[in-house]
This record gives C-alpha cells, structure tokens and sequence, in this order.
C-alpha cells in the first residue's frame, strides 16, 4: 500500500523526507550567541587536589571491605585529611554507589577497593 503524500505547507513544493529540511536556509538571520567565557582560576581550583589520603606503614592504600548485618558489604577508606566531601562525591560518581563519612572515614556501599585504588594512584 503506497500512499501518497500531501503537500500541508500550501507552497506546491513536494515534501522531503526530512521534515525540517525547509528550516535549513532560515538560520543565516538569526543571531548567533557568543561562545560562554570559562576562567582560567575556576579551572586551576577545579584541578587542584582538595583530599589528601596517607599511606599505611606498610606502605599501601587504607582501603578495606568490611561486612555488615544482613550481608551487607562496604568499602572503607581511611585516614583521610583535607576535602573529605569531595572524596566521597567523587568515588560515588566513580563507583556508582552510594556512600557517607562516618568519623572522618569514607564509606562506599558494596565491594568497589579494586576501582577506590585505582582512582587514589591515579590522583
């Protein structure tokens, strides 16, 4: 069944497939905004570290795994100094989990230490 089609705008012209290809010419008058202005000091404070997070003695990154009640699994990271809060925003968009501080140490719901490493060797 092959049906033709009508011509709604009125101008005799045949429809394309494209519906908004008549509207393709019409942009030269309008006026064009001006690009947003980024500031180079917002992008420095954005790029400089806010968190700090030390070492164990032997060397390595405080992060643990701990088991909760009712099986319940998070990761903990320690010794924590500086933006805490930022920490924990950033390793929830990183871990897509959710998460909370709890006496300056930063949970991360479920079992995520080898993504948490990485990120803080990578920082």
């Amino acid at each position: 069944m092959n049906k033709k089609r009508v011509d709604l705008t009125g101008d005799g012209k045949p429809l394309s497939d494209n519906p908004f290809g008549s509207l393709a010419g019409m942009n030269e008058g309008l006026p064009q905004q001006p690009e947003p202005e980024t500031s180079p000091v917002v992008a420095e404070k954005s790029a400089e570290r806010r968190f700090q997070v030390e070492k164990t003695r032997k060397g390595g990154l405080p992060v643990f795994v701990e088991r909760r009640a009712k099986g319940k699994v998070v990761t903990v990271v320690r010794n924590v100094s500086g933006d805490a809060e930022h920490l924990l925003k950033s390793l929830k968009k990183r871990c897509g989990a959710g998460g909370v501080l709890r006496d300056g140490d930063v949970e991360i719901q479920g079992d995520h230490r080898a993504s948490i490493e990485a990120f803080l060797w990578d920082s």
